[in-house]
Parts: C-alpha cells; structure tokens; sequence
C-alpha cells in the first residue's frame, strides 16, 4: 500500500516537480574518503563535480520539489549522525540487521529492495606482492596475521563469518601502511574507493595486488533516518522510487557522460 502511495505521490507532483510542501529539507551525509566515481573529493567540502551518486540525488530532489543538503564525515560518524536525527540520510549503506535501529531501508516484504538500490559494489583483498597470500572465493590461505578493514564497514561482518582475525583503522592510509609493514597479511576494501587510491599514491603505497575473486558484491543504499521517514513515509518512498527511476533510464547514462575520461 505505502509503494502505491508513493507512486500517487509522484503522480501529483506539478508540471515543474514542485510538491505542495517545498519547505522540506533533506540532509544527506556521506564520507570524506572518495568512492570515485561515484562521489569525488576528500574532506568536508562536496567538489564540482561531486560524483555520480550527488548528481543522481540532486535529480531525484529536483524533481520531487525537495531542497538537499550535503553534508561530510567519517562513516561511523555519519552513522551517528543519522541514528542521532543530525542528518536525515547516509550513501552508500549496504543492508545489515544491525543497522535497521540506525535507519530505514527501501523494502521489499521482509527484505531490502534491490531494485531501488543506488548501484552494487565489490569488496576484495589487497595482499602484499609476493606473500603468498591466496583466495579461493571461500579460503583466504597464507595469512598468518589479521586482515586489514575500515571501521564500521559491512565487509567486517563477511571477513569474521570467514572465521577470520579483523583489525579496523579509520581510514585506507592506515590500513595500507599497516599491510605494507606486515602488521596485517591482507586488508579487505571496496574496490572502487581502494584502486584510485593506490593510483594516486602509488609513492607511498607500493608492491601492492589485488585478489580476486571479490568477497562479496552487494547493493548499497540510501538510508534514511527514522525520523525523517516517520515524518514523511510517502516522500521516502517517492525518494526511493526516483533513485531506480532514474537508474533504469537514460537520465544515468547523462549523468555518467560528465565522468567519463575522454570529456
């Protein structure tokens, strides 16, 4: 019933996409860290471009008549700050049961909604060249200390249900560095943030490979704070519903056009 509603939310929407109510103020945070392409940038200031995801927000917000806030930070702070009501909605939040006290996810029955996904991403291994470290896709073989993750990440989760030792830092300097010295025999990233990172500071993070294959590949979402969605359940459905609007329509392949490295 509530998608039906949502979907008759967007059927009233004026000619230019203003709602009756256009006061309402969405405030979205997500990591200082970049994910590029999907968003650009390091720190609390949002670039020009911003990246894939804030442009297919920016659309979503435009036309359902809703002015959007972007806001910055680490990601368990961001955590917080949606849990707490600072924030209304955090990018890009895989689905764990032990983040439904923290926000709402779009659902399907009793489970996420994957087609209202934002996209999917990859976590796989970095070891260091020459260790010997292995994966199967089941089996992490040759690593006799801990792996390396972010704190606060989904991937922790897979890696101890891997049976695996886990030691999280805050960032992927840390973490790169701690893999480079030995200190953990491999250090589990998603992809997308880790490649360009190592592209970028290729002088400080050498002898550096990549696993494969992934460790897991998921959809990752905007989550939205309870009381943000108690207080507007039909807007968030509508929010949902413009995200696969505009994946399964042209509108992404303009917005990936901006990104492309022959532009």
């Amino acid at each position: 019933m509530r998608r039906l509603l949502a979907v008759c939310l967007l059927a009233l929407l004026a000619p230019g996409g203003v709602l009756a109510d256009s006061q309402v103020v969405l405030r979205i945070v997500y990591e200082e860290t970049p994910n590029p392409p999907r968003h650009l940038g390091e720190g609390p200031l949002v670039p020009d471009p911003p990246g894939i995801t804030i442009d297919m927000l920016r659309l979503a917000a435009e036309r359902l008549g809703i002015a959007l806030e972007l806001l910055r930070a680490p990601w368990n702070r961001g955590l917080y700050m949606v849990e707490s009501g600072q924030a209304d909605g955090i990018f890009h939040s895989s689905f764990k049961l032990d983040r439904l006290p923290i926000g709402v996810y779009p659902m399907d029955g009793d489970g996420p909604d994957e087609s209202r996904a934002i996209f999917q991403q990859r976590y796989v291994f970095f070891v260091r060249e020459g260790s010997g470290v292995t994966w199967d896709g089941e089996v992490l073989s040759g690593a006799v200390r801990p792996v390396g993750a972010t704190a606060g990440y989904s991937v922790v989760d897979d890696l101890t249900a891997l049976g695996l030792s886990v030691e999280t830092e805050r960032n992927q300097l840390i973490n790169f560095r701690k893999l480079q010295e030995g200190r953990t025999d491999a250090y589990a990233e998603l992809q997308t943030m880790a490649e360009p990172y190592l592209t970028q500071n290729g002088g400080q993070i050498a002898g550096v490979v990549r696993l494969e294959p992934a460790i897991v590949e998921k959809p990752y979402y905007l989550m939205l704070s309870h009381p943000f969605y108690d207080a507007h359940p039909d807007l968030s459905e509508a929010i949902w519903d413009q995200i696969a609007a505009i994946n399964n329509s042209g509108d992404l392949a303009r917005i990936e056009a901006r990104y492309r490295d022959d532009n």
